[in-house]
């Protein structure tokens, strides 16, 4: 996983890059306590994101659990192609605003 972190308009904006599997989970829970700290609303920028596994699905659910207990919002853009229809079957949509 590569990944940068932007701000936007007041908001951090995580954006990810080529692939998110169990490989990366250690490098996104150090960087997530980060993010969650800076108290701004938190946009995950798929564009890039061309492959994601189950461990991968299971860290956007931590980050999304930590940024609940600290009252921050958490959002998902522009998901690609096979990611956006793993999202899509494991329901997601139900747990993540979408852009």
């Amino acid at each position: 996983m590569k990944y940068e972190i932007k701000e936007d308009g007041g908001r951090s904006v995580l954006v990810l890059r080529e692939q998110m599997t169990y490989a990366d989970r250690q490098a996104f829970d150090g960087l997530v306590p980060g993010l969650v700290k800076q108290g701004r609303a938190i946009v995950i920028d798929m564009a890039g994101l061309e492959y994601m596994d189950s461990a991968g699905l299971g860290m956007l659910l931590t980050l999304r659990d930590q940024a609940d207990k600290a009252r921050v919002k958490v959002s998902i853009r522009s998901a690609q192609g096979d990611v956006k229809e793993l999202l899509r079957l494991s329901c997601f949509d139900t747990l993540f605003a979408f852009e």
